[in-house]
């Protein structure tokens, strides 16, 4: 299993409880993938990391499951049935079996830098537990950033912490591969007109639930990076999506996921003003119209037409451009906040297959075997693909694969066994 997000966390159960051994592979320091970093889910509005903690912890504590997370594939070698993967895994200077996650370390540790789980919005220390759910719940140095003050070392009751580990190599043989890596968010400094990056008040659609979460970085408080309070804000739609330039597909997820962070913000500011510039409204899936229905009820506002460019008005607050196209006329908006509801791009490095590799498509996403009738197999026998890996998801679908992907690696390893 290559990826511990939410769709590798469940083909992971279902052929484990099955009866077969499985092993997960995660770059991360903890398995949970983007589902762990969003406040809420959409319809249901239910909080994510409660829906998805439970999962988690029954991975790390099934019997036939061994997890293998900060780590990578170094190469991977052979055919259904008998396939060779090596896997390094980095160090985490810290012994997994000594650690008992207390953070006592982290009290003590004097190097600041910025936290990448919280997308730069709050600074963390050097040796850090990723996020409190995290699982393995574990500390972890950043040897980059490590002066070597040995602070940690004195302060661990347990003597867990050992600055001299290396990382080390596992060589393991599977007869079947899932390929769960997920997808990249699109970089909306590159759509430059927007202001990304220059007007502190434009952030993107995954900062934003960060933002609101309580375990964020403003512990649930709806306010600016800058620390001022929000009354006003606006959500942008197909932020690099459908766009000739950028993605020109429908990134899929974002429109409901907007509706959701517009709720979310009247949840937390009830008198706020919430508008959404939007291309189409595509809102498919269950339960998804009547979110939108909700939303509309609730005051928020919804003006057809994408805004062609923001800049930063008085103190600092996004104004955005924008025309009308149902009502007519163009005008400027000024928010405290403007959310970018960015698109998803394809995964990037590829993996290590030494000599056949699973086909991608033209946007680079993993090709199917058969976009009907084959839609969980890849283009190399053996290997399947659960989750946005090879196209847009939301978290639904991705489960869903993930359980369809097992049922299609046990009936390979069966038919396997029996003609062996």
């Amino acid at each position: 299993m290559v990826g511990g997000g939410v769709g590798g966390c469940q083909a992971a159960l279902d052929l484990a409880n099955a009866g077969f051994k499985v092993y997960l592979a995660e770059s991360s320091l903890s398995i949970g993938g983007t589902m762990a970093q969003l406040d809420k889910t959409f319809p249901t509005l239910d909080c994510s990391i409660c829906i998805l903690g439970p999962k988690l912890v029954e991975v790390a504590a099934h019997p036939n499951i061994e997890m293998l997370s900060y780590a990578s594939l170094s190469r991977i070698a052979g055919q259904a049935g008998n396939f060779e993967v090596e896997v390094t895994i980095k160090p985490r200077y810290v012994n997994m079996s000594k650690c008992v996650g207390c953070a006592t370390c982290t009290t003590v540790c004097p190097v600041i830098v910025p936290s990448r789980w919280n997308l730069g919005l709050k600074p963390r220390k050097c040796i850090r537990i990723i996020f409190a759910q995290a699982v393995p719940l574990r500390a972890t140095i950043e040897k980059d950033f490590c002066i070597d003050c040995q602070m940690c070392v004195q302060a661990c009751e347990h003597q867990a912490i050992n600055l001299l580990y290396r990382p080390s190599q596992r060589r393991l043989t599977v007869g079947a591969m899932v390929l769960a890596t997920g997808a990249r968010p699109f970089d909306p400094a590159i759509k430059s007109e927007y202001g990304y990056g220059r007007i502190p008040g434009v952030v993107t659609n995954l900062e934003f639930e960060r933002i609101v979460c309580p375990t964020g970085p403003t512990s649930g408080s709806l306010i600016t990076p800058g620390g001022q309070p929000v009354k006003r804000l606006a959500f942008i739609q197909c932020v690099g999506s459908r766009d000739r330039r950028f993605l020109p597909y429908c990134s899929g997820y974002c429109c409901t996921a907007s509706i959701k962070e517009a709720m979310l913000a009247l949840e937390h500011e009830p008198e706020a003003e919430v508008t959404i510039f939007f291309n189409d409204i595509r809102t498919s899936g269950k339960g998804f119209e009547e979110l939108y229905l909700r939303a509309q009820a609730a005051g928020v506002r919804f003006i057809k037409g994408l805004p062609g460019s923001i800049r930063e008005g008085d103190h600092g607050c996004p104004v955005i451009r924008f025309e009308d196209q149902e009502q007519g006329g163009r005008g400027e908006l000024a928010v405290d906040m403007a959310v970018l509801a960015v698109g998803l791009e394809a995964p990037g490095e590829p993996l290590p297959f030494v000599d056949l590799a699973p086909d991608r498509d033209g946007l680079g996403f993993y090709q199917e075997r058969h976009p009907i009738l084959h839609p969980l197999e890849s283009t190399l026998p053996g290997v399947f693909l659960a989750g946005t890996c090879q196209g847009p998801r939301d978290i639904a679908e991705t489960v869903c694969q993930g359980s369809g992907v097992a049922a299609r690696v046990i009936r390979l390893l069966t038919d396997l066994a029996g003609s062996g």
